[in-house]
């Protein structure tokens, strides 16, 4: 049925039937709007840091390796640690010798799950740097806290100073951080 509303011609029925109404209309936005984001949320998922988007082109191939494990030794590259679980963390130091940072890698627990392994079954553990650093620490460290295998801080790679990883313990003395982290000696 037709009628007229101050000169222009109006329909009036059923909303399905002929012409759409406004509210119909208004619900195909909002659709297309929310697979727009469960496709972005989807995508974000399939990579392998559901965290920031570190590019380690520069040193993706360099290795850490892993002591303690196996009889064996174990070598990742920091490629094989980006296609990990990751966690992004923002942290200080206790000691304040470094401000704070958001650090992005995979925690020790992660890293240990792919050899069947968790933090809590190691008693010790010595960290080596390529600068000779090298830290040691045991239960009272690794029980409350998680130690993360850093590629990137702040969003972006590690500098030269700090590559292929850094260790940061959040919430701890940064004498823990240790950078340019080559080996990983684990102790149970």
């Amino acid at each position: 049925m037709w009628w007229k509303n101050k000169g222009k011609a109006v329909r009036t029925g059923k909303a399905g039937a002929g012409r759409s109404s406004g509210r119909a209309g208004g619900r195909r936005p909002a659709a297309i709007a929310a697979l727009l984001l469960i496709l972005a949320m989807a995508s974000l998922c399939m990579t392998g840091c559901g965290t920031d988007d570190i590019d380690i082109s520069g040193y993706a191939d360099e290795t850490i390796t892993l002591t303690g494990i196996t009889d064996d030794d174990i070598t990742l590259t920091i490629a094989d640690l980006k296609e990990m679980d990751c966690v992004t963390v923002k942290t200080e130091s206790t000691s304040d010798k470094i401000g704070q940072v958001r650090a992005t890698g995979p925690t020790l627990d992660t890293v240990l799950a792919q050899f069947g392994m968790s933090q809590a079954d190691v008693d010790k553990i010595r960290i080596y740097g390529k600068d000779q650093y090298d830290v040691k620490f045991g239960r009272e460290v690794l029980d409350d806290n998680d130690v993360i295998l850093a590629f990137g801080i702040d969003g972006e790679p590690l500098g030269e100073e700090d590559a292929p990883v850094r260790i940061i313990i959040p919430q701890s003395d940064s004498a823990y951080w240790v950078r340019m982290v080559e080996k990983i000696e684990l102790e149970d």
